[in-house]
């Protein structure tokens, strides 16, 4: 007699969804929601702190007479928001780190 099992015991698992995080890179792409969503919690803080430190820069280059810390602050936000754009699109194909979320499962 065979003990009794759960139902999709040793069922393969279902990955997330490329879709998903690309529509999120591409929406949300200046705060990482796509890859927070996929578990890259590293490259997401890093796209995150360039943002902030994007904002940072405008906000104290507009406080003060220093026009340079607006533009570069204008430049960082600006590169956050093409590799978000980028992020999307590579989540679309399945490349890069999107071809699996952290835990190694390849994406749907």
């Amino acid at each position: 007699m065979s003990a009794p099992q759960q139902p999709g015991y040793n069922a393969p698992v279902q990955g997330k969804s490329r879709m998903v995080a690309g529509l999120l890179n591409l929406l949300l792409g200046g705060i990482a929601a796509g890859d927070f969503y996929l578990g890259h919690m590293k490259v997401g803080a890093i796209r995150v702190a360039a943002l902030v430190l994007g904002y940072v820069l405008m906000v104290i280059g507009g406080t003060s007479d220093s026009g340079a810390l607006v533009g570069i602050g204008y430049l960082i936000v600006l590169v956050v928001g093409i590799a978000g754009l980028a992020c999307a699109i590579m989540a679309f194909m399945g490349k890069w780190i999107y071809a699996t979320d952290s835990n190694g499962v390849p994406t749907v």
